[in-house]
């Protein structure tokens, strides 16, 4: 009786629009209410600190910073024009430059929401210049954009491994896979329905132009690959990684493109303070929220069901896709993760599942409910900066949503799309 009065007061919280994190921590001191263990509520508090004190954990708050630091300069504009140089030149081309740009972009940020803004605030003017519909540039950015959650380094691979116990730095080679399929099924949409409307090229190719190009981009490229060949190497660990890609950033902008000031650089803090922050507190919501859970063994419960009813893990696979892009549907990615990840991944562990794989797959599920309705974050950033109504967006991206399931499928039947660079490199 006290776990379904604990989950009815979650759910009843989470309908009254009360923030996930205040969700949790008042649905966990009301369970110890009415259990009678009211003398456990002096180590909540605690317990909901130990969730945020982590060396691990640390890495989440510098690759926001770096993200910010970068995304504060011009960043978006020099990979935009390196993408414009390498696929400017086909059919529907701004669309293919929007999808690159967000994949290089992704490389850079780790977060959907972003590089759905970034790039979208320099590609919309471009788009109605250039004749194109509105409404089909934007459902381009809108999915598009989430390939920042996948494409290394990622902010939810970093609350999973931190979740989980999970290799970091497998898990960011682990997306580098879905995230060029999904970035490649995005681009051949786009061509589809750019040569069925007869939008024309941007530019010209020239080799030249992508020489230039990508040297002007170099810089802002050269984050993620200090960070995966740092930690692959092992010069640092994950969390360090962060901080010299937060340090890295800084003097980019500050010396190198010369786009941020130091004056700048107290708003950015305190910017990426406040995104941190609320991160961080969903945290320790959810370390209270998993007390609870494994007290009344709702981990262990739900494993042993799952395995009296579930023979196949290729059907659990599928189970676990359907439960999770649902979340992504109605949550961000990183509360998701820390909520399910802790009760799903034992069950996938009993079926021989590797973890960092089922990582990827769940921040994979994730990456399409930024684009999915209802709370679709990436959906209504790209609503407000093209100047498109929800109704018109929406009727533009449910066939990218539907191609991107497809391509989840193919994902959860061959695993090695994402596992290929872990098992190469690792």
């Amino acid at each position: 009786m006290a776990i379904t009065l604990f989950a009815i007061a979650f759910f009843v919280m989470l309908l009254l629009n009360i923030p996930i994190a205040m969700s949790m921590c008042l649905s966990s001191v009301f369970y110890l209410f009415i259990t009678g263990d009211i003398f456990m509520i002096s180590i909540t508090a605690p317990r909901f600190f130990s969730g945020m004190n982590s060396f691990t954990m640390l890495a989440i708050p510098l690759f926001i910073l770096s993200g910010d630091l970068l995304c504060s300069g011009k960043a978006s504009k020099l990979l935009i024009d390196m993408a414009n140089s390498m696929v400017g030149h086909f059919k529907g081309g701004l669309s293919s430059v929007t999808t690159l740009a967000c994949m290089f972009f992704g490389a850079v940020s780790g977060s959907g929401a972003a590089t759905a803004s970034a790039i979208g605030s320099v590609v919309a003017p471009e788009s109605e210049r250039s004749g194109y519909n509105k409404s089909f540039i934007a459902a381009i950015i809108a999915s598009a954009g989430p390939l920042g959650i996948l494409i290394p380094p990622s902010i939810p691979m970093v609350v999973y491994g931190a979740a989980t116990d999970t290799s970091i730095g497998a898990l960011l080679l682990s997306g580098i896979g879905p995230g060029v399929l999904f970035g490649l099924m995005i681009m051949a949409y786009g061509y589809w329905v750019s040569s069925k409307n007869n939008y024309g090229g941007v530019s010209s190719f020239e080799l030249k132009n992508v020489f230039l190009s990508s040297r002007k981009a170099f810089w802002a490229l050269l984050t993620p690959v200090i960070i995966v060949g740092g930690i692959y190497s092992g010069i640092f660990t994950p969390t360090e990684a962060a901080a010299v890609a937060a340090v890295y950033s800084m003097i980019v902008g500050l010396f190198i493109y010369r786009t941020l000031k130091f004056r700048d650089l107290p708003t950015i803090f305190l910017k990426s303070a406040v995104s941190s922050a609320s991160i961080m507190f969903v945290v320790g919501g959810v370390v209270l929220f998993g007390w609870i859970l494994v007290r009344e063994q709702i981990p262990q419960n739900l494993t042993r069901m799952i395995l009296e009813n579930v023979s196949s893990p290729i059907t659990f696979l599928l189970i676990a896709d359907a439960v999770v892009l649902v979340a992504g549907m109605l949550m961000d990615p990183s509360p998701a993760i820390i909520l399910f990840a802790p009760l799903l991944l034992p069950a996938a562990q009993a079926y021989n599942i590797d973890p960092v794989y089922f990582g990827a797959l769940m921040v994979t599920n994730l990456a399409i409910g930024l684009v999915t309705p209802p709370v679709a974050l990436t959906l209504y950033v790209a609503s407000r900066i093209c100047e498109v109504s929800m109704s018109k967006l929406i009727k533009h991206v449910l066939p990218i949503i539907a191609m991107l399931i497809i391509g989840l499928l193919i994902l959860t039947f061959v695993p090695q799309i994402a596992m290929f660079l872990p098992n190469l490199l690792m």
